[in-house]
């Protein structure tokens, strides 16, 4: 009678786990679960010991920071066990105090990271992430290998290992044109598709109008929308400004160029020349205070160059302002394949100290791939800061305390569960910035090998150092039009440059680049 006791109640409980796992909340259908009854274990992992771990995020905390994240920890308590508590490197002091959390022996166990510009490859080098193998991924972080691209995977390994889980999403950092469309109405233009006709424009502003330039003070834009138009790129993290690039578009040429040993860079600065003696921009603009949008939003300035997301903001506000003004976005070379960034360009880091990895790889798992948190990182509390809409879309109630992705919130960002912005009525600033988003998705420019490529200067710090003097007082005003003869203003920059040397960075970068493409 016992055992029939027994097996009755056994039947029962395994119809109970089905119907448990059939009710599982929609954003998470078809997710395996994973947590045992008890909650003490984790893919068969022991979680039964609660954990805080301590996380640094570069930036400044926001007000409501801390009520958000008290819900984040809710769910990472009933999920793994752990909880999280957040502290800031603001911009103004990571630079300095990031690698003193290493060299220090800071007790924490997870950080945001970046190439190039947030310390990824020069805190792997001092040994300060903790190596993620794929065994150690597959046992506590499953999820995120389903999510994460193999090609975020291959950006993020350095000699062969992955030190980060790199962020998930098209993200593209080429530039785009803001203009002032009454005055592309009063010269005739009603689109503008090419760089060369972006220059014809300008001309008709210098010559025509009074009070305001094509450019204003921020002449130093137009030399990437040169670069882009004619398929080059910069290398990554030379802190050297553009004097070193490659072929972005044609993935089989892995040569790194000199700028000054490539044509196309005294023919820009040629031009520049030629421009700036016209009026297409201000002599102020070789130590101006102003920022880059200063001049299109006062009416100085008759164009915006910055990417995409900054030029849209400026626009909109122009527009809102100036409403005469009607002014527009504009790819000024549709026809160039654009790069997604680098995945590595915002990612997440173990610190190779910590005393709690593998749960710290639980918690980055439910960060990247469950929805309420990304919900909660991206856009803080529902029903406070923002309100669901159709379609996986949310609209902004308020954000003064809790601004949207404004929280360092980048390095977990996965667009399979990221909402996107609802527009009620959308204007033509909106779907014309939709439009080139569309045909840039649609078009994605294949992997170079170099896009993931960062340089560490530290083997040549003392040329670096030296280099970037002498680009302050040689190059900025060449390729500001204002160094007068051009052929003999190269001449003197490649000498400074070589007395500096240059050679010496240029020999190291090759060398990187070289082991960099051998480990891939």
């Amino acid at each position: 009678m016992k055992k029939r006791i027994f097996s009755i109640i056994m039947v029962l409980t395994l119809i109970a786990a089905m119907f448990t796992g059939c009710s599982q909340d929609k954003k998470t259908e078809g997710k395996e679960k994973r947590v045992s009854a008890e909650g003490k274990t984790l893919n068969r992992v022991d979680i039964s010991e609660p954990v805080t771990l301590k996380m640094y995020l570069l930036g400044e905390r926001t007000p409501d920071f801390d009520k958000v994240y008290a819900e984040v920890n809710k769910i990472l308590k009933e999920k793994v066990n752990a909880t999280v508590e957040v502290d800031f490197l603001s911009w103004s002091e990571h630079d300095k105090k990031y690698s003193l959390l290493f060299s220090g022996g800071e007790d924490f166990d997870l950080i945001f990271t970046a190439a190039g510009w947030g310390h990824y490859e020069n805190t792997v080098a001092m040994g300060g992430f903790y190596a993620l193998t794929k065994d150690f991924l597959n046992t506590y972080a499953p999820d995120i290998l389903k999510a994460v691209p193999e090609v975020a995977w291959n950006q993020a390994a350095i000699d062969g290992s992955i030190y980060m889980v790199p962020n998930y999403q098209n993200e593209f950092g080429n530039n785009v044109v803001g203009l002032r469309g009454d005055l592309l109405a009063k010269y005739g233009y009603s689109d503008i598709t090419s760089f060369d006709q972006l220059i014809q424009f300008f001309g008709d502003v210098a010559s025509k109008e009074s009070g305001i330039s094509p450019l204003g003070t921020q002449a130093g834009g137009l030399y990437y929308q040169y670069l882009l138009d004619k398929g080059m790129d910069t290398v990554s993290g030379t802190s050297t400004k553009e004097l070193f690039l490659y072929n972005t578009l044609n993935s089989g040429d892995k040569t790194i160029t000199y700028a000054l040993d490539w044509d196309g860079f005294t023919e820009y600065c040629k031009l520049a020349k030629e421009l700036f003696d016209k009026g297409y921009w201000s002599a102020d603009s070789l130590a101006t205070t102003e920022e880059r949008q200063d001049g299109f939003l006062n009416g100085t300035a008759a164009s915006l160059i910055w990417n995409i997301g900054t030029t849209e903001t400026y626009v909109d506000q122009a527009n809102k302002e100036h409403p005469d003004w009607k002014c527009q976005i504009y790819d000024t070379s549709p026809k160039v394949a654009k790069a997604v960034n680098a995945y590595i360009n915002n990612g997440m880091a173990i610190n190779a100290a910590s005393k709690n990895k593998e749960r710290a790889m639980m918690v980055l798992n439910e960060f990247y791939t469950n929805p309420d948190i990304q919900d909660l990182t991206s856009l803080g509390i529902e029903g406070t800061h923002w309100k669901t809409e159709d379609n996986n879309q949310y609209s902004v109630l308020d954000e003064s305390n809790y601004g949207v992705d404004a929280n360092c919130n980048w390095g977990w960002v996965n667009m399979n569960i990221k909402r996107t912005e609802f527009k009620a009525n959308p204007d033509d600033v909106d779907k014309k910035v939709q439009a080139i988003k569309d045909s840039w998705n649609a078009s994605i420019k294949p992997e170079h090998i170099y896009d993931g490529f960062t340089f560490n200067n530290a083997n040549v710090s003392s040329q670096a150092a030296a280099i970037e003097t002498v680009l302050d007082q040689y190059y900025t005003p060449l390729i500001l039009g204002m160094a007068g003869d051009v052929d003999k203003a190269v001449a003197e920059l490649r000498k400074q440059l070589e007395d500096a040397g240059i050679q010496a960075v240029y020999d190291e970068i090759k060398k990187q680049a070289e082991t960099y493409s051998a480990g891939k």
